[in-house]
């Protein structure tokens, strides 16, 4: 997002100095929580592999946990981190293989073009989400005691609100810095997409039989 906009209004190396600034921006806005710490720098070190032409992936993954341990080893323990870690793994090691899955099992009754469209937002907003919860359930399951079994529903449910949650939230932060009725008026524009998160979630939390219990276990949570 920061890549795209200031790049047009910049040019490719000052939209390249701006858009780090606004991810280092957004990132104490929020709270700089191992989570999005990871996020920030492994957007970073992306923009530079853009650069050059190069993927990111596994390595990046590997620099990014290095450098946070580095700056502060107690993070290990952190079931941010240790989320959010698991989650981008999924992604980088099951997200194409999934999708690449996905397209030619499609592609066995459809044409290829109309089955890659199909594949793209089936990877999305289901696909990608389940390769990331397949590495996070054992961390769950450790520090939660518990599994849910509705989670594959939640996400795919939820995730079409969450971009516009982050971008209206975070211009009506930056407003309301700035002028706190303009910032009121664009939070109220978010408001709907942050309730229908909350009701989703509290809504799904209903269903009985909806997680699995486990035994205790040494966690922090207990």
């Amino acid at each position: 997002m920061f890549t795209v906009a200031f790049s047009r209004l910049l040019g490719r190396r000052w939209g390249l100095l701006a858009a780090i600034l606004g991810i280092l921006f957004y990132t104490l806005l929020v709270g700089a929580s191992p989570s999005v710490l990871r996020a920030a720098i492994m957007g970073i070190l992306a923009l530079f592999a853009r650069q050059i032409g190069r993927r990111t992936g596994i390595n990046t993954l590997a620099i990014t946990a290095a450098a946070m341990v580095a700056w502060n080893p107690n993070i290990l323990w952190d079931a941010g981190f240790q989320l959010s870690f698991a989650a981008t793994l999924g992604l980088v090691l099951y997200a194409e293989p999934l999708q690449t899955w996905f397209t030619n099992l499609l592609a066995r009754r459809l044409p290829l073009d109309r089955a890659r469209r199909l594949a793209g937002p089936a990877g999305e907003y289901l696909l990608f989400t389940l390769a990331a919860q397949v590495m996070t359930l054992p961390v769950i399951a450790y520090h939660f005691q518990r599994i849910s079994l509705l989670s594959v529903l939640a996400n795919p449910i939820i995730l079409p609100a969450q971009p516009a949650v982050m971008v209206l939230g975070g211009l009506a932060v930056l407003l309301g810095m700035l002028w706190q009725p303009l910032g009121q008026v664009v939070g109220y524009l978010a408001w709907p997409f942050i309730a229908f998160t909350i009701r989703a979630v509290e809504w799904l939390a209903t269903f009985p039989g909806g997680n699995i219990p486990l035994g205790s276990s040494n966690s922090q949570y207990e």
